[in-house]
């Protein structure tokens, strides 16, 4: 834990974005056929022509291995929140997203074509809205109420154009959804930053002049 203590928390949130994003095109990238405006993100990782309708993807493990980094990535991240959390709100937040995160990485464990794979991908977006709802809370409670304000905004705006947005592929409304999850860390980050007015180092350092029971408060 002390070591987490210590990592950068925005580096970890644009290391786990970063990695997604790498896993998705460099997985494209290696499979012709695919088509973003035609397939489903999961068809990189497995299945094939017989029981998908798509060929057996080249080097699944690409895609696979990648999405279990990027969920190793968010979970090392929500750690982060809840050791510089703000309030318990948040933490119950930042738990539920870690979670999320470990079911991105079971999406590369059930890859396409195995039992559990609809099931731990569709909870992942779930996951994800309800760490960011609360979230959100734990900001309008707290110092940061605009910035939840944004965010639940953005939360309920995010899933009416999920309904309503005739997308033309699964891989569309994914890629749509990592997207929105990638706009929520970056403003929690951001609320980092304005708590210590110093650099998104996200490391725990004491709050100059601001005391509570004799010590210093840590962000």
């Amino acid at each position: 834990m002390d070591m987490v203590r210590k990592l950068p928390i925005a580096y970890i949130g644009i290391a786990a974005m970063t990695a997604a994003w790498l896993t998705i095109f460099l997985a494209a990238a290696l499979n012709p056929w695919f088509r973003f405006t035609g397939n489903a993100l999961s068809d990189l990782g497995g299945g094939n022509l017989s029981m998908n309708g798509h060929p057996a993807p080249t080097d699944p493990f690409v895609y696979n291995v990648g999405l279990m980094i990027a969920g190793v990535l968010i979970a090392l991240f929500s750690v982060s929140v809840i050791l510089r959390s703000r309030n318990s709100v948040e933490i119950i937040g930042a738990s539920y997203f870690m979670i999320s995160g470990l079911f991105l990485a079971l999406i590369g464990i059930y890859h396409e074509g195995t039992y559990p794979h609809d099931f731990v991908s569709i909870w992942f977006f779930i996951l994800s809205s309800i760490s960011y709802v609360a979230i959100a809370i734990s900001f309008i409670i707290g110092k940061f109420r605009i910035t939840g304000i944004i965010l639940s905004l953005l939360l309920v705006l995010s899933w009416i154009a999920f309904a309503v947005v005739p997308w033309g592929s699964v891989a569309e409304d994914e890629m749509f959804g990592v997207a929105v999850i990638d706009v929520f860390v970056i403003l929690h980050i951001l609320t980092f930053r304005r708590n210590t007015g110093k650099r998104i180092s996200g490391r725990v350092i004491p709050l100059m002049g601001i005391q509570k029971n004799g010590s210093n408060v840590l962000t």
